[in-house]
């Protein structure tokens, strides 16, 4: 009897796969009627649209510029991007406007770079600036402080 269920369960481990499902009629017969597609076939993730998609949230507060961390450990290296301040730090973004690395170079100067059109549509639809890269836009003298005085236009004779 012991070899009578030996040779038995190794016939069923040598069925396995579309055998086995042969074997016990467990394949799917095709239906007379055609397959209707799911509800969520339709349902494509669609391509953000930089302008509509900024320009609907920059209006509500929704919108930051802030940076986004690239780098390795110890040597951090920044992108200053436009995103919704709902999304992750490292997540997807609106458009990238510059760059920051806060490591010295030789010289002891800081790699900074922004692209000032771009930053000052973006304020003027209502975004929003980080505290850093505030701090760097004023560096930059894409914003002004708030505090500091405006110069006066210079008056000719």
């Amino acid at each position: 009897m012991a070899a009578a269920a030996v040779t038995s369960s190794m016939a069923s481990l040598s069925l396995r796969g579309s055998s086995f499902r042969e074997f016990h009629g467990l394949v799917a017969q095709p239906s007379a009627r055609p397959a209707m597609p799911s509800p969520a076939q339709g349902v494509m993730r669609k391509p953000l649209k930089v302008e509509a998609a900024g320009e609907g949230l920059a209006g509500k507060g929704a919108v930051r510029i802030r940076l986004v961390r690239f780098g390795r450990k110890k040597l951090p290296y920044y992108r200053i991007i436009i995103a919704n301040s709902r999304s992750r730090r490292d997540g997807r973004f609106l458009e990238m406007v510059g760059h920051y690395n806060p490591m010295p170079d030789k010289n002891g100067e800081k790699d900074i770079k922004v692209n000032g059109e771009r930053i000052k549509y973006w304020l003027s639809v209502g975004a929003q600036p980080s505290d850093t890269v505030r701090n760097i836009l004023y560096k930059q003298g894409v914003m002004t402080p708030p505090n500091s005085p405006v110069p006066a236009p210079a008056a000719e004779a």
